[in-house]
């Protein structure tokens, strides 16, 4: 059931949407009548119930059932008085996966093993065919953690089709993992690798799990390449580690939670910013009343005006005191930068691998490992690998706590957006935006739970292209 504060302020919206419909001049949709555009009465009602419930359930003040049943009566109301097409009453409201009545934030499932965690850069680039195409293997990392080791890979494509040389000891090698050899230790001890690998492409994450795990007395691994060569990586002595601060926030409320996610995907999200945001955010005037009617956002927040500056900047229209608000509110440094970079156009970023590695201090009971980075065009891919933590599919970010931003060594910032496509299980990539400029030599990776910041600073080395 509902709290009682939800149910009432969204059953008066609800009548008041009711009224308006049907007091506004009728327009059917796309009729050569319809000359001022937007939506109909009737759709925006709908709309903003629908996008008011969304948000009532995401922060917990609801259940997705008594949504959809108090959506179906809207519905209902609407054909009654011959607004709305009977056949849709069977129309369900789309919440996405919000949690169950009762619940903020995301639970944590597992706690993360005890131990030691560490990520060694490589930063090799080897020729190699995949299913039968040519292309180059980068081995990014070495991640050693108590339950898992493994090294990060990206396979990068060209599409064309590998020569078949079977007698020709020079011939590109199979990867993985290079004619099925494994490893070896400084001690002569072999381990056997297992790959596996996400939804590929002309660019293919992956990973080689190592089996058994290596002691933390080995220095190094060798890996044969090609027939009587071998890439022999170091562990005892990877050179400078970088070190993660960690210092408390001030804690958002899960309605404040909700509207900077809704920010953070547009700011994200170019001209498509993932349906649900762009919802929520059309609706924004709705939604903050609501957040504030059941106390999951306070009075003080500076964040739905924040929000409805952003929405201004992308042409959503915002209604109510909002409105004003927005025209003399600061935004965050961060999304100021993103915003000044759009506007200059769009440019080409920095093209390349580099080994970033990272650990970084437990944070909402989850652990983190960094562990490459892959530069586009468009975009910067980090992989992660997690412990304690789900990552899910998809771009929109309410219900779980953490956001991602990096900053260049220019002082530019980059929004981050969690998207697990291909990711190998227990991995997940981290997407920023705009891509990073050509010239870039540091990063700051810049992450935030539900009281607490995590910042480290990785150097971005890029490996020579081979000749």
């Amino acid at each position: 059931m509902p709290n009682a504060a939800a149910e009432t302020h969204v059953r008066l919206l609800a009548e008041a949407e009711l009224r308006r419909a049907a007091l506004a001049p009728r327009f059917r949709w796309l009729d050569e009548d319809f000359k001022e555009g937007g939506e109909p009465p009737e759709e925006e009602g709908l709309l903003r119930v629908k996008a008011v419930l969304n948000a009532l359930c995401r922060v917990g003040a609801v259940s997705e059932v008594w949504a959809r049943s108090l959506v179906g009566d809207f519905v209902a109301a609407l054909a009654a008085r011959g607004l709305h097409d009977p056949g849709a009453l069977l129309a369900v409201l789309r919440t996405g996966n919000p949690p169950a009545a009762g619940t903020a934030g995301t639970a944590i499932p597992a706690v993360p093993p005890a131990g030691r965690y560490r990520c060694i850069p490589i930063g090799v680039q080897l020729p190699a065919s995949r299913d039968g195409h040519q292309g180059s293997v980068h081995l990014q990392t070495v991640v050693l953690a108590p339950n898992r080791a493994a090294i990060v890979t990206s396979f990068v494509s060209t599409w064309r089709e590998a020569p078949h040389h079977p007698d020709d000891p020079a011939a590109r090698p199979a990867f993985p993992p290079f004619g099925r050899a494994g490893l070896t230790d400084d001690h002569g001890r072999p381990y056997q690798l297992s790959f596996s690998t996400g939804e590929g492409g002309w660019l293919e994450a992956g990973l080689l799990d190592i089996s058994p795990h290596p002691p933390d007395s080995v220095r190094w691994l060798e890996l044969p390449t090609v027939p009587g060569s071998a890439l022999r990586i170091g562990l005892a002595d990877p050179g400078p580690v970088p070190r993660a601060s960690h210092e408390p926030v001030p804690p958002a409320t899960v309605g404040e939670q909700l509207l900077t996610a809704v920010a953070e995907t547009m700011l994200g999200g170019g001209t498509l910013a993932g349906i649900e945001a762009t919802q929520l955010a059309g609706s924004l005037a709705e939604v903050a009343a609501a957040l504030r009617a059941v106390g999951a956002l306070p009075d003080s927040s500076p964040v739905p005006a924040q929000l409805a500056a952003l929405c201004q900047r992308r042409a959503i229209e915002v209604r109510g005191p909002l409105a004003e608000q927005a025209r003399s509110v600061r935004l965050p440094d961060a999304w100021r930068s993103v915003l000044t970079q759009r506007r200059s156009g769009p440019r080409a970023g920095r093209t390349g691998l580099a080994p970033v590695a990272a650990v970084l201090p437990e944070i909402d009971g989850a652990r983190f490992v960094l562990a490459g980075l892959a530069c586009w065009e468009h975009q910067a891919s980090l992989t992660v690998l997690c412990w304690g933590w789900p990552p899910k599919r998809g771009e929109f970010r309410p219900s779980r706590p953490f956001s991602w931003w990096a900053r260049d060594d220019a002082g530019r910032w980059h929004v981050g957006r969690i998207s697990t496509f291909n990711a190998v299980p227990g991995t997940f990539h981290v997407e920023f935006k705009p891509p990073l400029p050509p010239g870039s030599t540091a990063l700051d990776i810049v992450l935030t739970g539900s009281a607490s910041r995590v910042t480290v600073s990785v150097p971005l080395r890029w490996p020579d292209e081979p000749g």
